[in-house]
């Protein structure tokens, strides 16, 4: 089997001290073998580049983006403009709704002491302006209690109902028969202390319906619907803070008003 020169690649016989070609010195032992063939350079291939499609974001707590469920956390939503511009939209119209009920039964007083003449006009006027005087107390009392009442955060500790009698009578002077229940939420603060929310078959129990025991929540009483789910994911539906709606927890809006929902 020829050999190959390892200066010019030219063959060359086994027995061969020289190269005929170049004239370089052959050795017996460390004769030339075929030239390997140079490497081949390889080249990182080029990846097609896909456009990606634009998705919507979602909003969820704490300022993170993501689709559909809400994370767990607390909403930075609750400085929304929009949501605090329907907040003062809402206390403006209470206030005007005070301001004019208020006068309403000095009003009505003279009115029936002119077209009855049944009352003296001075006593209509005492009685309504009494009655007048009483409205705006409550007004005011409401107003005040409800600028003083703060924000918190709590836990569900505990949640029963509680037989309530009507001890109220008849016109016969028999007592009703009728039984009311109390719907009791009992939470611990964040700073230590215990919060027992009442809610009763005449009001809206959103509390007892919403909260469970060992739930994180916050209390916002600025809102129509004040009670704001650190894992909004055990919820049922999402409550508008505007007009209280149920909505979807996968909703970002309300369906009955548009508000942004905390999420």
């Amino acid at each position: 089997m020829a050999n190959f020169c390892p200066k010019c690649g030219q063959p060359v016989n086994p027995e061969d001290a020289f190269c005929e070609s170049c004239g370089t010195k052959l050795s017996k032992d460390t004769s030339a073998q075929a030239p390997s063939a140079a490497p081949q350079r390889t080249y990182p291939v080029q990846q097609n580049y896909v456009q990606p499609t634009y998705q919507a974001p979602v909003y969820a707590g704490n300022g993170a983006v993501r689709e559909g469920i809400p994370q767990p956390g607390f909403s930075d939503r609750v400085n929304n403009r929009e949501i605090l511009a329907a907040v003062r939209k809402t206390r403006n119209i209470s206030k005007a709704s005070m301001l004019f009920i208020v006068p309403l039964p000095l009003i009505g007083f003279f009115l029936y002491a002119t077209i009855t003449g049944k009352m003296e006009i001075s006593e209509a006027i005492r009685n309504g302006a009494f009655v007048s005087l009483v409205f705006l107390v409550f007004a005011l009392y409401s107003l005040f209690t409800s600028r003083a009442e703060k924000s918190y955060e709590a836990v569900v500790t505990n949640k029963y109902m509680k037989e309530r009698a009507d001890k109220s009578r008849d016109d016969t002077g028999r007592r009703n028969r009728t039984v009311d229940y109390d719907y009791i939420t009992i939470a611990q603060t964040t700073n230590g202390k215990t919060k027992k929310i009442v809610e009763t078959d005449h009001s809206m129990i959103w509390a007892y319906d919403h909260l469970n025991v060992g739930d994180r929540f916050r209390y916002h009483p600025q809102f129509a619907f004040p009670y704001e789910l650190y894992d909004k994911t055990k919820a049922d539906a999402l409550h508008c803070v505007g007009c209280g709606a149920k909505n979807p927890i996968t909703a970002d809006r309300c369906k009955r008003c548009n508000l942004p929902l905390l999420k």
